[in-house]
């Protein structure tokens, strides 16, 4: 439901290079103005609700380019993850979840995944929190009643 609500909300974008230390920035900057991608860039008042500070997330579609070149910047910043999970399909990676050092008080995670059927969809999530990981996850994946 948060997912559908910040997707929703897109046309409130914000720019915040708070995530400009890591590779995964490549992708937003590459592929975030490209015909077909959505892109959702959010910060401030908007994310209050959810004690985020900052949300930003990228789908593309059926653009198995866009879709390596994102699994490489993803690679490059799992060297400085803290905590890593993995699901791994046919010898690649479908779904990453990445947690990476504190920035200040901020805890910051990346979010991937990678669909083949029924179309091919990448989606790329990045986000700041004081909360903890656990809390995060919790908000992200809870059902709607």
């Amino acid at each position: 439901m948060l997912l559908l609500i910040l997707l929703s909300t897109g046309g409130l974008s914000l720019q915040v290079q708070a995530q400009s230390d890591l590779f995964i920035s490549k992708v937003f900057d590459t592929y975030g103005k490209k015909e077909g991608v959505v892109m959702v860039d959010l910060s401030g008042e908007v994310l209050e609700e959810y004690r985020f500070s900052l949300f930003k997330s990228i789908t593309i579609k059926n653009d198995p380019d866009a879709a390596s070149f994102t699994r490489k910047c993803l690679a490059r910043d799992e060297k400085d993850a803290k905590k890593i999970k993995q699901v791994i399909s046919n010898g690649i990676p479908t779904s990453i979840y990445l947690q990476l050092p504190r920035i200040g008080s901020k805890n910051r995670l990346i979010l991937f995944n990678e669909t083949i059927r029924p179309e091919h969809k990448v989606t790329l999530i990045y986000i700041e929190s004081k909360d903890d990981s656990d809390k995060i996850l919790k908000l992200l994946l809870k059902k709607k009643q």
